[in-house]
């Protein structure tokens, strides 16, 4: 069985390619498995054992991040298409904004649970965690930030209908009442993932750890293998703790190289 890593990565103004190459070194030197780029640019880096190369960038949204105050070109859409795009048959899709600092990945790589998927997150800056949950019927969320699938029955379900919910976005913003302005992977793999499981809440899909989300308003900066946090009130850092960075320019400046 072949193990390894699908990553997205589409240039506007902020570099997604650079945080890509970064994301993935971490990913094999932590977890020693090969890396493969989803994108639509000639990009040569011996990091990634393959590129995927698309015709264009999916389809475009708009977001205007916190830590830049401003408004940018946001590629997200497409990775419905994960698991037809993947060369292996157990696969772990990362957002390329989130930063492994640890091996825990590993047991999910190792287990034979077909798919995987953060529901609750650890906010940095609150000593608490939550299950997000999105539009008017409160309906729990799963992250699309970090995923694990094989190529099973299962995964197949989910991944169909993650592409159904894809192509007729307002249809189910209208049946889970939220706003379909912008288009969310996660709200598109949480209405999947119900619907793949029965229409039931698909708790054995749950990664058994958070995600550890940093706010774009947060600063991060990186010194040696010391992430350092600081906000209004507080400064310290982490190390061995993998981390959903969600500052982009923070991390385009850091591998601005």
């Amino acid at each position: 069985m072949t193990i390894g890593a699908l990553l997205y990565a589409f240039d506007s103004d902020i570099t997604y390619t650079k945080i890509a190459i970064e994301c993935a070194t971490r990913i094999q030197k932590y977890l020693d498995i090969p890396v493969t780029l989803v994108t639509d640019v000639l990009l040569e880096n011996p990091v990634f054992e393959q590129e995927v190369i698309v015709a264009k960038p999916p389809r475009t949204n708009f977001k205007h991040w916190q830590d830049t105050e401003k408004t940018t070109a946001w590629y997200n859409a497409g990775r419905s298409r994960a698991i037809e795009l993947t060369p292996y048959d157990r696969t772990l899709l990362v957002d390329i904004d989130y930063m492994l600092n640890s091996c825990v990945i590993k047991t999910l790589l190792g287990s034979d649970q077909p798919f995987f998927a953060h529901n609750i997150v650890q906010p940095i800056e609150k000593n608490c965690k939550i299950t997000e949950k999105f539009g008017q019927r409160k309906t729990p969320m799963w992250w699309a930030t970090v995923i694990v699938f094989d190529k099973s029955e299962f995964s197949q379900d989910v991944f169909k209908m993650w592409q159904m919910v894809e192509e007729n976005y307002q249809h189910y913003a209208n049946v889970f009442e939220f706003d379909p302005r912008k288009f969310r992977n996660d709200f598109a793999l949480s209405i999947a993932l119900l619907v793949a499981n029965g229409n039931t809440h698909p708790e054995q899909c749950n990664i058994p750890w958070p995600l550890v989300n940093i706010d774009p308003k947060i600063k991060v900066t990186l010194e040696d293998d010391k992430w350092w946090i600081t906000d209004t009130t507080h400064h310290f850092y982490l190390r061995n703790q993998d981390l959903h960075v969600m500052g982009k320019s923070y991390l385009e400046n850091l591998y601005a190289v």
